[in-house]
């Protein structure tokens, strides 16, 4: 899948499939639109995450880059991983 390099928060909540890092993140997090977030897990499916607890890990460590996420109707899905070497 291809991910846009998230560039800035707007007043409506992104759609689509966006890179950010875990600042971009806490930003969504906040944001007036937000309504949930979720980790995507290959053929298992979604799965609710605590906005709370994934704001609070969020700010415990450096800044994370490389995080890919879709944005859909207020929720951001954490998307798996890829552990490729493209």
């Amino acid at each position: 899948m291809q991910y846009d390099k998230f560039i800035e928060l707007h007043e409506q909540f992104p759609i689509g499939r966006y890179e950010v890092n875990s600042l971009q993140l806490l930003d969504l997090l906040s944001h007036k639109g937000f309504t949930g977030i979720e980790s995507r897990v290959l053929h298992m499916g979604s799965f609710p995450l605590d906005a709370g607890e994934v704001a609070k890990r969020l700010n415990q460590h450096p800044r994370l880059d490389g995080i890919n996420i879709t944005c859909l109707d207020g929720t951001i899905i954490i998307d798996e991983p890829n552990h490729s070497h493209d």
